[in-house]
């Protein structure tokens, strides 16, 4: 998620570290041949791993310092490792609506392989944090490090404690800055003033405000064009509006660790790692600019972007809803799905295990209903009633939903999640049944006995039975024979009735028995089958499954 051009103080991070990244951190590493660990993902060889843990009695990392990862540098350097800032660019294509026409065209972007950060959007927290930062690099590191190294390594660690001069010296300035609008505008408004000697009357010293006027603008251009580079335009505008920004944040975060550093000087007060929130994107923020399923699922990587403007023209050429077509066409896993839809409804999903359901809730609404909705009832407590869904509702049809789960007066509220889809399939075709799966249980629970499978082996084994079931209708949808309007009639038509979908259809006319038989044979195709699905996720072998199946005649 992109952050609003309008916060200042989150997006000053985001002009220090494109300049920091771009300029600073290349040339001192190739000047010093070290690199500061501080922002950036860093690697270590195995080689510098164990020196570290030598050093500090097996802890590579000194948790005495603030900023662990600025000091594991330095001590790496001074036993001889280098390290190296690389910068690598990569080619992206992402997918925009078209301005001319109904649909998406690819846009190749060139974009900076690295770590992103949601850093702190208030000026208090964002003073805790860089006061943190001082004290590790500034105070701490100097007593720490100290001075070592080449001149160019010494110049680089004067600079990395510069900000004790140069966050007040700022301050300074822009006091006199302000001083000497002050003294114009007074000038302006009362020319009578004009008498009044000039602030500064000395020529070397206008010259040194003219040069040094020079310099803000060279670093004011570095700072636009690192922005631009990295960031685009739109982050350019309110750039040097943000440079002031960064250096009152500067000054306050010098004021709190001279502070700090002075009363664990004077009191002996120790110096605590300050913790500081991070600004997150969240659910609605991210809601807002993807509201729409595809690029939810595109944001999170889980579908394909050809895949996906794929399947969006098919739903114009018959229409089915875009996750179930995802779904047909092998293009979305089902839990993934379930996430997406969970987030746009922003709540919860997870997967749905039959077993764990009371009976008495489940059937707190039909076989039928269960079916029609893709809906199954979880958990009732304290009048709460949690049911699982397979996608999303029409308003209509959550009302609907709503009418018959509150129909008890038990129930005075319910709370949504998202379940996969074959989870839910699972359910509803096993959960209400008078047998239910009690063979399934029984075989589960010998090859248990028999110390064949232990607890987790059990847990893959029914989250592997379920995905291997799916419904009906879909199996009819897949394969052209009816369209997504005439299932969900004929799913709304027998709520009410004995006969099952494919009777139904057959007895409408919108199947013949040929169409009908193929789909039964192959939905009897994902029926559980407990041995064949423990060889295939390698929980058993062969010469176990064999053995089992005999036990049973030889028993007998």
């Amino acid at each position: 998620m992109d952050i609003p051009t309008g916060r200042l103080v989150a997006c000053h991070y985001l002009d220090e570290f494109a300049e920091f990244h771009s300029k600073d951190l290349p040339v001192r590493s190739a000047l010093t041949g070290m690199t500061p660990s501080a922002g950036v993902a860093t690697a270590f060889s195995r080689e510098a791993m164990r020196a570290l843990m030598a050093e500090r009695n097996n802890e590579p990392f000194n948790t005495g310092s603030l900023t662990e990862d600025y000091d594991v540098a330095h001590r790496l350097h001074r036993m001889g490792f280098h390290s190296r800032f690389v910068r690598h660019f990569a080619r992206t294509t992402r997918y925009r609506k078209s301005w001319l026409r109904r649909r998406e065209v690819p846009v190749v972007r060139r974009e900076l392989v690295a770590t992103r950060e949601y850093f702190p959007d208030n000026w208090a927290t964002s003073v805790r944090q860089k006061a943190r930062w001082m004290l590790g690099i500034s105070y701490i590191g100097w007593r720490q490090l100290g001075w070592f190294g080449s001149v160019a390594n010494r110049y680089f660690l004067f600079r990395d404690r510069k900000s004790l001069f140069t966050a007040p010296t700022g301050v300074l300035a822009y006091i006199l800055v302000l001083h000497q609008l002050a003294y114009w505008i007074s000038k302006w408004i009362d020319p009578g003033l004009s008498s009044l000697p000039p602030l500064v009357d000395r020529r070397w010293l206008e010259l040194l405000v003219l040069i040094n006027f020079c310099f803000l603008i060279n670093r004011l251009l570095h700072r636009l064009w690192f922005t631009l580079r990295t960031h685009g335009l739109r982050y350019v505008w309110l750039a040097p509006v943000r440079m002031v920004v960064a250096n009152l944040i500067a000054f306050g975060a010098f004021v709190r660790s001279l502070r700090i550093f002075l009363g664990h000087l004077i009191i002996g007060k120790s110096i605590t790692w300050d913790k500081t929130e991070h600004a997150f994107p969240s659910l609605s923020e991210l809601k807002l600019r993807r509201s729409w399923l595809g690029d939810v699922l595109r944001f999170w990587n889980h579908v394909e972007a050809g895949a996906l403007a794929e399947a969006v023209q098919e739903q114009r050429r018959l229409y089915r809803p875009l996750g179930l077509l995802l779904l047909d066409r092998g293009a979305v896993k089902d839990e993934d799905l379930a996430a997406a839809f969970a987030e746009q409804a922003d709540c919860g999903w997870s997967s749905l295990d039959l077993r764990t359901i009371d009976p008495v809730v489940l059937r707190r609404i039909t076989h039928r209903t269960a079916g029609r909705f893709a809906a199954v009832p979880v958990c009732l407590e304290a009048k709460q009633l949690e049911v699982a869904l397979a996608e999303p509702h029409s308003r209509s049809e959550r009302v609907a939903l709503e009418a018959l789960l509150l129909l008890p007066k038990d129930v005075t509220q319910i709370s949504w999640r998202y379940a996969p889809l074959s989870d839910i399939a699972f359910a509803v075709r096993w959960g209400w049944t008078t047998e239910g799966l009690t063979g399934l249980h029984a075989t589960i629970a010998l090859l248990r006995k028999l110390k064949l499978i232990d607890a987790d082996g059990e847990t893959q084994l029914w989250a592997a039975l379920r995905a291997g079931h799916v419904r009906l209708g879909d199996i009819l949808v897949r394969a052209g024979v009816i369209d997504h309007k005439t299932l969900r009639k004929g799913l709304a038509a027998i709520e009410t009735s004995t006969l099952r979908l494919g009777e139904f259809l057959f007895g409408q006319r919108q199947i013949d028995a040929v169409a009908l038989q193929v789909a039964l044979e192959q939905q009897a195709k994902g029926e559980p089958r407990v041995l064949d699905t423990a060889m295939a996720l390698g929980l058993i072998g062969e010469a176990d499954a064999a053995a089992f199946m005999a036990r049973p005649r030889e028993a007998a």
